[in-house]
């Protein structure tokens, strides 16, 4: 009999217009998500909602940016879909795979209720890096969905890719693709920055994520540094922040420019590996970083995106979940 699995990739969700209320909508959604671990009053979500909604309505309007996440997710699902039907050919498992997000429609929370009737439902979190706000949120419904109906077999949540050496092979192959193959750049990993401190100088009292981005930026950086393939004279981690509610990790990716000009290095490389997507965070807020440096020429590695050994990868870490269940 044929087992129907619905496989759903939970990215954040960047609002795909220039409107000020689907702006408004996905910021708002955003700060009520990290409301949830976080002491965040509900007037100042709701003003800063409201001032973020209508700064992107100016901004992006006036530069005709349009974020491509939600775009990219949706093409991840569809070539997951299509990996997944190449590796089990004569399968008895049915995948059915889409795109879903934290902040923006369709959300992940309708999308479970929409394949509730499947065999099994697999929420596979588009971010790389765990923490409360990512796989922890996920596994938050997951729960809270098994309680609900009764002790149902919960949907299971695929997470853990920070700490993978396969996935670490996929991000080598892709850099290394995309580098000029000129010697002696710098190259920047970066990550979503986090905070780290309260206002009150406590540490946050919720799973940031900090320890798990230290962890894969090291093993990344030491991977980059050994292998026979890199043209990088200097490889640092570095860090995209939002500076509200404490202090927030450090170096930021202005600071790290700063100091690559310091050591009379030229040019740089920026790949940021604590995303699967490009969307706003890199392509402007991170552009505008480099825009700011003195270093003369840097380059933006684009993030994996709908790389093919990616979406291999991510169609066995779901067979693997699927066989194990």
């Amino acid at each position: 009999m044929m087992k129907k699995v619905a496989v759903i990739l939970a990215a954040h969700g960047e609002a795909e217009t220039d409107s000020f209320p689907e702006n408004f909508s996905m910021i708002r959604h955003t700060f009520a998500h990290a409301g949830e671990v976080m002491n965040i009053p509900f007037p100042l979500q709701l003003a800063a909602s409201v001032f973020g909604g209508l700064k992107n309505l100016v901004e992006f309007r006036s530069s005709g940016y349009r974020s491509p996440q939600k775009h990219i997710t949706r093409m991840q699902a569809e070539r997951l879909g299509d990996e997944l039907r190449r590796q089990s050919p004569g399968d008895d498992t049915l995948y059915e795979v889409s795109a879903a997000y934290h902040a923006a429609p369709p959300f992940v929370e309708d999308l479970l209720d929409e394949t509730s009737g499947y065999d099994m439902q697999l929420l596979v979190t588009m971010s790389p890096v765990d923490s409360d706000l990512t796989a922890g949120r996920l596994q938050h419904l997951a729960d809270r969905r098994s309680i609900a109906e009764n002790n149902a077999r919960p949907p299971v949540v695929i997470s853990g890719f920070w700490d993978d050496p396969m996935l670490y092979r996929v991000y080598l192959n892709h850099l290394f693709s995309h580098a000029s193959g000129e010697e002696g750049p710098a190259l920047l990993l970066t990550f979503h920055g986090t905070l780290v401190k309260d206002r009150k100088g406590n540490e946050p009292g919720f799973r940031t994520g900090y320890p798990e981005i230290l962890r894969m930026g090291s093993a990344l950086r030491e991977a980059v540094r050994n292998d026979p393939r890199s043209p990088y004279q200097h490889v640092d981690i570095a860090y995209l922040n939002h500076q509200v509610g404490g202090t927030w990790t450090e170096p930021s990716l202005l600071d790290s420019l700063r100091e690559v000009s310091k050591s009379g290095i030229t040019r740089a490389d920026v790949f940021s590996v604590g995303y699967f997507s490009d969307g706003t965070e890199i392509l402007r807020h991170a552009k505008e970083e480099a825009e700011a440096s003195p270093v003369e020429s840097v380059r933006f590695i684009p993030c994996l995106n709908e790389n093919e050994e990616f979406m291999k990868y991510l169609a066995g870490r779901v067979r693997e979940a699927v066989s194990n269940s």
